[in-house]
């Protein structure tokens, strides 16, 4: 990405199509059938076993139509077993998403809402919804270099007054990012995430670590030092998600947007070099975008000195 130089959006849109292009010439296409009427219990053994059953009915061998019911017997309480036992482990992880589902398959929940028609007039009302408290114009902000402290984001100018000679080394900035940092987040992402705008998944993000930290860290100091974000990674995809079963009116769809994993990446390392600047403004009681702090969490309220009464 060097002959791009300070272009960043042409260092981002060139390593955003060279990994589209990794995932489609190297990730394999498998097709999946999948049948509704399937319990989750139901693995490969299971079906194995069916089918024996099967044979042996069109067979008409009743010594063979016993034997494979009793063995269709035992191989469903063992598949109903191991899946009780894996639901019970995710309660046990705190995974409460697996659990629901599985809750949810067990007891034939039907979640599936009505489609609805989508056309080109119902797409523009959709936009003209969700957008109706986006300005048209919004005014370019004053310069406030001058009222900024200097902070690691914001150097102040060099002095002229003083000989470059003397420290050679104080004109060449340190990278406000590492490598290590870029990595670590990225080893962060949850591979099972929609992708964005870009259709980078995060599944490619997390597998490729070693890789991509590199060309990421370069683009993630450029954007930090020239105070501009791609226009790729600040683009959003909104999908409308309905309320209910039968949707009537725009106020019944909820806006869900999907944006870029680099956006995000890039947030939160911003997040750590910013949240030390700031910390002396905030208040203690602030529980919201805190790290690991909840409501009563961090003050918990002290123990009575006596016992209430009762009644």
């Amino acid at each position: 990405m060097n002959p791009h130089g300070e272009d960043i959006e042409g260092m981002t849109h060139c390593l955003t199509d060279y990994l589209n292009f990794c995932t489609d010439v190297v990730s394999p296409v498998k097709t999946v059938r999948c049948y509704p009427n399937n319990k989750p219990w139901v693995t490969r053994e299971v079906k194995t076993v069916l089918n024996k059953k099967k044979a042996a009915f069109r067979s008409r061998d009743r010594e063979a139509m016993k034997a494979a019911q009793q063995e269709v017997k035992h191989c469903v309480k063992e598949a109903k077993d191991s899946y009780r036992r894996k639901v019970e482990q995710k309660l046990r992880e705190n995974n409460m998403r697996e659990v629901w589902e599985g809750v949810r398959t067990i007891t034939g929940l039907n979640t599936k809402t009505r489609a609805v028609g989508g056309t080109m007039e119902r797409a523009n009302e959709l936009n003209d919804f969700f957008n109706r408290f986006q300005p048209d114009l919004v005014p370019p902000t004053p310069a406030l270099t001058t009222a900024i402290p200097p902070s690691p984001l914001h150097t102040p100018p060099p002095d002229t007054t003083t000989p470059p000679s003397s420290s050679p080394t104080s004109t060449q900035s340190s990278p406000l990012i590492t490598t290590d940092q870029v990595r670590g987040q990225l080893r962060k992402l949850r591979p099972r995430k929609a992708a964005g705008p870009d259709k980078v998944c995060p599944r490619l993000l997390k597998t490729c670590v070693a890789e991509l930290g590199e060309p990421l860290q370069r683009i993630f100091n450029l954007s930090l030092q020239i105070g501009r974000v791609p226009t790729l990674w600040k683009t959003s995809r909104i999908v409308p998600v309905p309320k209910k079963n039968r949707p009537s009116e725009l106020n019944d769809f909820r806006p869900v947007a999907l944006t870029s994993h680099l956006m995000k990446t890039l947030e939160r390392l911003f997040l750590s070099l910013l949240r030390p600047q700031v910390q002396h403004a905030q208040d203690r009681l602030q529980f919201a975008y805190q790290a690991r702090c909840w409501c009563g969490g961090c003050h918990p309220l002290p123990a009575p000195s006596s016992p209430l009464p009762s009644g």
